[in-house]
């Protein structure tokens, strides 16, 4: 198994990328348009000594190498490949045509509308997609998640929610548990500092949230 490739960005185009690598072996790899838009934008001392993670893929007739520029996109190519149906070629479709947040995000959700709008996929196979990998993707999920989910909470309130979460509680319940609260004691976190609010807010949350 080739797991990566590592040497200077000879060509891109939006659907692949040649590396030549320091032996002098000039590798072509198709990629996804996310992937080639954030090659593209490297430079310099960047753009001579990149690294692409890779899937090969061996059939009778080609070897194709497939190329990704983080972890979290190769993730899901591999776990798109294991839906009956969904080949290495459209999976790469698939991650071209949507941002990898907003894919997980849609199958956290169970979102088959917004799945079946990527271009290439119908209602059928979305729900496919969805029944297939919805619990078993979870690369960055939880990081994706917690992005979401605290949006609209105040910055200082963050590390507090991830306390709570990591004591067991549902995150989406912390969040909305202490947005809550933050509405319904303004006046009285007025007269407190930082320590004090998140002492008060603790307690609360822990009441509320049983």
């Amino acid at each position: 198994m080739i797991h990566a490739i590592t040497g200077s960005l000879i060509e891109i185009t939006p659907s692949h990328a040649v590396i030549l690598t320091p032996g002098g072996i000039e590798f072509t790899l198709l990629i996804s348009n996310s992937t080639a838009s954030r090659l593209s934008g490297l430079q310099g001392a960047d753009r001579r000594e990149v690294r692409i993670l890779t899937h090969l893929q061996h059939r009778e007739d080609a070897m194709i190498l497939f190329g990704f520029f983080d972890e979290r996109e190769r993730t899901i190519f591999l776990e798109l490949l294991k839906v009956n149906g969904i080949g290495a070629k459209q999976a790469l479709k698939i991650l071209s045509g949507v941002q990898v947040d907003a894919f997980i995000r849609a199958l956290d959700d169970s979102d088959v509308k917004f799945i079946a709008s990527i271009p290439g996929i119908g209602p059928k196979t979305s729900q496919k997609i969805i029944l297939s990998l919805r619990d078993t993707i979870i690369v960055d999920r939880k990081e994706s998640n917690q992005s979401r989910e605290t949006h609209g909470l105040e910055d200082a309130y963050r590390d507090l929610a991830s306390a709570l979460s990591d004591m067991g509680y549902d995150r989406r319940q912390v969040v909305q548990a202490l947005q809550d609260l933050i509405s319904d004691h303004q006046d009285t976190l007025k007269g407190m500092n930082m320590h004090e609010k998140e002492q008060f807010l603790f307690k609360q949350a822990l009441v509320q949230l049983g």
